[in-house]
């Protein structure tokens, strides 16, 4: 599949607020350092929302995300203008409409195996959200870990990924506030599960 660079359409967002029910049970983490707390969300309630964006935006306690790596990248250079790179999911939202696009990041190949992409911002706050602008084949999210100061994974979203409608989302992971610091932000994504590249355009923390 060649990959092809989408300019128009019309703008949708919807946020995937889990609000029901909470399960927690503990699980061993392999890359950080600890055994954590899991907060597990059930069945995400669908919510759209017109103009997300710019609430966001003038949002004083949200924060965009000022480096980037990821497990894989579509991208055939490396720099913040690089397309599909990781760099694409730093600072405010960019991409305006659903499809295929180069500013936003894409794994390097479709439907291979699990991703993860890990995220860092200018101040340690104590969370209270997570805001995911997924902009194409969204659904494929399946864990929000924040990395606290000591470098130990709290796990504050989980879910089964699951293909959702062929529009602009924000994925909103929502949380007591937490009693940590951080600014480190690592997401899962179940890809075959979602069949085609699944982009994310930019990540928000909200904190204080």
């Amino acid at each position: 599949m060649k990959k092809i660079y989408i300019t128009s359409g019309i703008f949708l967002s919807i946020s995937l607020l889990s609000c029901v029910s909470e399960v927690k049970k503990e699980e061993a983490t392999t890359e950080d350092q600890t055994t954590v707390t899991t907060i597990v969300k059930e069945e995400p309630e669908v919510v759209t929302v017109k103009d997300v964006d710019e609430d966001y935006l003038a949002d004083a306690n949200g924060q965009w995300a000022i480096t980037a790596k990821a497990s894989s990248t579509y991208a055939s250079q490396t720099g913040q203008n690089a397309s599909w790179g990781p760099e694409q999911m730093t600072g405010e939202p960019n991409v305006k409409a659903y499809g295929d696009n180069g500013f936003a990041w894409a794994s390097k190949e479709q439907d291979k195996g699990m991703e993860w992409v890990k995220l860092t911002f200018e101040k340690e706050v104590n969370a209270t959200e997570i805001r995911i602008k997924e902009t194409f084949n969204p659904g494929a999210i399946t864990k929000i870990e924040l990395i606290d100061t000591d470098k130990n994974s709290h796990v504050v979203y989980e879910n089964t990924a699951e293909k959702r409608d062929a529009s602009m989302q924000y994925l909103v992971a929502s949380f007591e506030k937490t009693a940590y610091k951080t600014k480190t932000v690592k997401i899962t994504i179940d890809s075959p599960t979602v069949t085609g590249w699944n982009e994310i355009d930019a990540v928000q923390l909200v904190g204080k």
